[in-house]
């Protein structure tokens, strides 16, 4: 899965992000708004964590931006200096999922991160997944077929995650390239073939088919 964080503190920026890779998302970063807004809207992420006070633009101006323009990730409104109730109501009305101050616990914001990108929406942070013969943890980042664990890299797990999270449709090449590499990843869809073989060597031949025409789907019992 694919985080954008929109953070102009350095410091705190660096720490966020090596949280969440540590969790194995991907994450591109912004630190202006304007440059946030041409992200949001040319490239797909499963979550967003936006501060409001940010040069450019401000966050709340960029979130209304994305929405205007129908992009509806999830974001997580994140700052120190907007604490009244006047001001979470301006985030809900930009369109915000959820409204955190800083200092933030990074253990929660994780939480929220993983809640949104496994549902699409704020209200299942449920952190087991299950599809057919698989189980996914999402917190302790295992995966287990039948039972057994197996061990897979970042990258695989991250492809897998959204396999699992879509299992009900085909997703193609273009999406899992678009979902689970950052932009200094510099991945094609030529190399999504390849872990998708990694995946299969691991979880079994039949574990994921190929929809000609419409990419890959996990195979489940009741697929």
């Amino acid at each position: 899965m694919r985080v954008l964080l929109v953070e102009d503190d350095d410091d705190l920026a660096d720490q966020i992000a090596r949280a969440l890779r540590a969790d194995t998302f991907a994450v591109d970063r912004a630190d202006d708004g304007r440059e946030a807004v041409t992200l949001g809207l040319e490239q797909d992420f499963d979550a967003v964590i936006l501060d409001p006070g940010l040069p450019g633009m401000d966050g709340f101006s960029v979130l209304r931006r994305w929405r205007e323009r129908g992009r509806t990730m999830p974001v997580i409104i994140l700052t120190a200096s907007r604490k009244d109730v006047a001001d979470m109501k301006d985030a809900v009305r930009a369109g915000a999922t959820n409204y955190l101050t800083k200092p933030v616990d990074l253990e929660l914001l994780l939480d929220w991160v993983r809640g949104v990108a496994n549902s699409g929406g704020p209200n299942t942070t449920q952190p087991i997944l299950e599809a057919g013969r698989l189980r996914m943890d999402t917190l302790a980042l295992r995966v287990w077929l039948d039972g057994a664990p197996v061990r897979l890299s970042p990258t695989e797990f991250r492809i897998l995650h959204y396999l699992v999270v879509h299992q009900r449709r085909p997703v193609t090449t273009e999406e899992l390239v678009q979902h689970n590499f950052d932009n200094t990843s510099a991945k094609t869809s030529n190399e999504v073939p390849v872990y998708i073989s990694r995946l299969r060597d691991k979880l079994g031949r039949s574990a994921i088919e190929t929809v000609f025409g419409r990419g890959y789907r996990l195979a489940t019992d009741d697929a």
